[in-house]
């Protein structure tokens, strides 16, 4: 086998499809990434049998083959190589993959391709297609509110919720939630099904924000889906469960509401967060009165920190305290101007939504200060 490529295509490429390579493999082959080269692409491949992902890229092939390299040191060492082409070659030696560029040389000892576990495309009974950016879009706004404790699976991942031609994805470690909706081109049976989170954060890293013309097409069953787009596909198994009723979190009604610039309230919450990350429980207090919002924190080993906004409120003056990562998080994928906030009292969430999107509101829980 030899080949030569990019590097930026196959540093992006390996950032892809790394997170299907075991992190503690039953057998070493499962820690390493397949290649095959034959044409005009470079097959990458990995597998850690909950989670499979084939990529391909442009490269250059003198000579077809295919092998299989310790994926963390390879990634490692193609991020690092010093030019922008890299030449490939196992012609040399039966077990080792010569890498070349700029200089700079590594061999890396290879296994055996006929024992890697090929990406098999699972049986599904059940398809819809999204425009990628869409997809994209989706899990911006909503895979960062999952819950990192797997000691409840469902809330580790977001929930596709199918109904005619409207999709939303909803995610939630039931101190805060995220729902983002999004229409669809054709109509589709209603269902749902869990995603985990790692997956999703994988299409989103292969997804271009630019390539607004193509479509993912969602292969799905009761235990697995598959994405296809491009020259990507992964398939993944489901997690296994049954979603809470998400909707009786949403509050119905307010007796507070905010509206104030997305960019100025972003930056005041990032400020103040500098002082509440040497708080217990990260706590910030916002204070919605006298057209305006304070935002403060105070550790009693460090001091205090404190920062005003202005805003237009309607109804009742409210003191009330959030978890400072609960608001950061949100404020990092709203696109608006500017950000609605409902609220009714200082123990019940607050419901954050974008004037110009009703297709996407964002829950917190308040922390009892």
């Amino acid at each position: 086998m030899k080949f030569s490529c990019y590097k930026s295509d196959l540093t992006e490429a390996l950032a892809f499809v790394i997170r299907a390579v075991a992190v503690k493999p039953m057998t070493p082959v499962l820690a390493g990434i397949y290649l095959k080269a034959e044409g005009s692409m470079l097959e990458l491949q990995a597998n850690n049998f909950s989670t499979g992902i084939v990529t391909r890229i442009p490269v250059n092939t003198e000579v077809a083959g295919e092998t299989v390299v310790s994926g963390k040191r390879f990634q490692e060492f193609i991020r690092n190589m010093p030019d922008d082409t890299i030449t490939f070659s196992d012609e040399d030696a039966g077990n080792t993959l010569a890498i070349d560029s700029g200089g700079a040389n590594v061999e890396l000892l290879t296994m055996s391709a006929s024992d890697f576990p090929k990406v098999k495309t699972p049986e599904t009974d059940r398809v819809f297609k999204i425009r990628t950016t869409s997809l994209r879009d989706l899990i911006r706004r909503t895979v960062f509110a999952v819950a990192k404790d797997d000691s409840r699976p469902v809330f580790t991942g977001c929930c596709f919720e199918i109904k005619g031609d409207k999709i939303s994805l909803i995610a939630t470690n039931t101190h805060r939630l995220a729902l983002a909706s999004e229409q669809l081109a054709d109509t589709y049976p209603n269902s749902s099904f869990i995603v985990p989170a790692d997956t999703l954060r994988g299409i989103m890293l292969r997804i271009d924000p630019k390539d607004v013309e193509n479509y993912v097409t969602i292969n799905y069953s009761t235990r697995y889906l598959t994405f296809t787009f491009d020259n990507v596909f992964v398939n993944s198994r489901l997690i296994e469960g049954v979603f809470p009723p998400y909707d009786r979190v949403i509050p119905s009604s307010s007796t507070t509401h905010v509206t104030t610039d997305s960019v100025e309230f972003k930056n005041a919450v990032e400020f103040v967060s500098l002082m509440s990350k040497e708080t217990e429980y990260n706590t910030v207090k916002f204070v919605f009165a006298d057209g305006g919002i304070e935002i403060s924190s105070n550790s009693p080993e460090v001091g205090g920190a404190i920062k005003n906004v202005e805003a237009q409120i309607e109804g009742d003056d409210l003191e009330i305290s959030f978890n400072v990562d609960y608001i950061a998080d949100v404020m990092r994928v709203v696109d608006s101007k500017q950000i609605n906030i409902a609220l009714n009292d200082k123990y019940s969430p607050a419901a954050f939504t974008e004037p110009d999107n009703e297709n996407y509101i964002y829950i917190a829980t308040p922390v009892r200060a």
